[in-house]
């Protein structure tokens, strides 16, 4: 094997059966029946292979969705199966990747499975948000072969390019490669580049349906860029790759999308209702255009929520990144972290 692979690192967190789950940024909320019932429709045909026409009906779709062509979409399994198609067939090993720090996890083990030379730029934390270097990333992509940025950030929760065409532009005409912009969290920050990727042919967006949509392991994601990129990047896929239940529940999450603005509203209430509910703790929260919150904190908070069945994640080093779930359970929340907040005062 390869020594990279080898020493390659790994994606690993501390997971729950039970309790209240707040660490994977999750819906809170499940699927709408009308998708479930559609889905038990074709469990009886699990032993055949899904016809190519379930894979065209959703590229349509989700082309409709983001006002793009068809020729636009290569649908893929979950967004961090559009991540691999790009991390596997658009660089190769040794070539530079840029990112921001701290970023969504798995572009670092991507790049480490593949052997790549990743640099990241840290944020700067801006009061209550956190922003990007921009000329520093910018110095960097010159002579990157990819650069990915998470927008809104992972786990910050912050506005990054926020679609700005220059700083779109200004990236684009620097890299002598790609620039990828992930927008899983678009449902809620509103903003999006695909309207560019025809000016820009070496721009690639990813989307997931796993957030917004409350369709997290039914795995359906998309790339959205240039027709041609698109074109060779399906060379390697097959209409199999996304499983008969998830493109079932993708294309009829995508010909009814109006539920997701129900649960992007309700989530966003919750949101701003957790962060009130934190800073009254005393903590340091940071602003939030996602369905999670971003906490900077250096007492072991994920321990003692661990043991009261919470789980929360922690990216990095004194910053905790929480969920929004349902009211009750960002109560429960506020609850044990009230206690334990307390208890460690008492000390």
């Amino acid at each position: 094997m390869y020594p990279w692979l080898i020493e390659a690192e790994e994606y690993s967190f501390n997971d729950i059966n039970d309790g209240i789950r707040l660490h994977l940024n999750e819906s809170p909320f499940p699927p709408p029946d009308f998708i479930i019932e559609e889905v038990k429709k074709y469990l009886h045909l699990g032993n055949r292979y899904q016809h190519p026409s379930l894979l065209e009906r959703l590229r349509e779709l989700m082309a409709e969705y983001n006002r793009v062509e068809p020729k636009n979409i290569y649908p893929t399994p979950g967004g961090d199966g559009a991540l691999r198609a790009v991390f596997y067939n658009l660089i190769q090993t040794g070539d530079k990747v840029v990112i921001n720090n701290p970023s969504y996890s798995m572009y670092k083990v991507y790049a480490s499975v593949r052997g790549l030379k990743l640099t990241r730029v840290n944020l700067i934390e801006n009061d209550n948000w956190w922003k990007m270097n921009f000329e520093k990333f910018l110095d960097e992509a010159k002579n990157a072969r990819l650069v990915i940025i998470d927008d809104p950030n992972n786990p910050t929760g912050s506005p990054m390019l926020k679609a700005e065409e220059d700083k779109v532009r200004a990236l684009a005409e620097s890299i002598n490669g790609f620039i990828l912009i992930d927008e899983a969290y678009y449902e809620f920050s509103g903003y999006t580049v695909a309207k560019l990727i025809n000016k820009y042919p070496n721009l690639l967006i990813v989307r997931t349906l796993s957030k917004a949509f409350s369709l997290a392991s039914y795995r359906v994601g998309y790339l959205i860029g240039n027709e041609e990129v698109i074109k060779n990047l399906m060379k390697g896929a097959t209409p199999f790759d996304i499983s008969l239940p998830g493109y079932i529940a993708g294309i009829t999450a995508l010909e009814n999308p109006s539920y997701v603005r129900k649960i992007v509203e309700e989530i966003t209430k919750n949101r701003e209702y957790l962060l009130n509910g934190l800073r009254k703790l005393g903590l340091k929260v940071y602003n939030s255009l996602t369905n999670f919150v971003f906490v900077k904190d250096e007492r072991d908070l994920l321990s003692p929520l661990l043991n009261k069945g919470v789980a929360i994640r922690k990216p990095i080093i004194g910053y905790y990144r929480i969920s929004v779930g349902t009211k009750e359970q960002v109560d429960a929340l506020l609850k044990y972290l009230g206690e334990i907040i307390e208890n460690s005062n008492s000390k």
